[in-house]
């Protein structure tokens, strides 16, 4: 992006030596003009189409995970930091408010896909099945149990990934640490005729604070903390 960026300092220069290929490159859809100044459309189209093999290159790079939800981690941080250097520079107006908003919607549809990739399985864990008060006793130990050792991994797992971006890490956490803690407080305020906290090993609170540690690059392990 920093080498992609320097090519608008030759703007002019790059100008005149693409003049001659416009009638050869441009589509019929392709903008005549960027948003800003009334450059030429040849150069913004060249500047589209490097971005576009960047991004094609970093979705092959993104194969080589084998976790689903780091592959869409993967391509939410290196499409949100093309943006941000977009955004910040004079590359917006080659590329323009369409091409933004277009990529804006990439890399939180990767962030969305990332959540429900982590999540919809662990939330699964956490409905109940008609009254809470007619759950037996062995269904809610059981639940615990599978939530407990689902969360631990993920834990275990996702605090060594790392989302650079202070703002992005932030909504991320914030937008799961509702679904999730939502669905564990239903299930621990459910009304039931047996004593819960014999086999809730994290309060709604310890939830918390444990989430806002995912995403931060620094892997670690709640085993430690297990209640005897």
């Amino acid at each position: 992006m920093n080498y992609i960026h320097t090519l608008t300092v030759f703007r002019d220069s790059l100008v005149f030596l693409l003049q001659d290929q416009a009638t050869d490159v441009l589509s019929p859809t392709t903008e005549l003009q960027s948003e800003v100044n009334s450059i030429p459309c040849p150069m913004a189209y060249h500047l589209q189409s490097i971005t576009s093999h960047l991004l094609s290159n970093l979705n092959n790079k993104s194969k080589l995970y084998k976790d689903d939800a780091l592959r869409h981690i993967f391509l939410m941080n290196n499409i949100h930091y093309i943006v941000q250097k977009v955004e910040n520079s004079d590359l917006i107006a080659f590329l323009g408010s369409g091409w933004m908003r277009e990529h804006i919607r990439m890399f939180q549809s990767h962030a969305t896909i990332y959540m429900r990739a982590t999540w919809q399985s662990v939330l699964s864990l956490l409905r109940l099945d008609g009254d809470g008060m007619k759950t037996s006793k062995a269904v809610f130990k059981e639940k615990y149990r599978a939530f407990n050792a689902a969360f631990e991994e993920i834990y275990k797992n996702q605090t060594g990934w790392n989302v650079p971006d202070p703002q992005l890490r932030d909504d991320l956490l914030i937008q799961t640490s509702n679904c999730v803690i939502q669905a564990y407080r239903i299930l621990c305020g459910s009304r039931s005729q047996f004593n819960r906290e014999k086999y809730i090993k994290y309060t709604t609170d310890d939830l918390s604070k444990h989430m806002l540690d995912l995403l931060q690059g620094s892997s670690r392990s709640l085993q430690s903390s297990r209640r005897r």
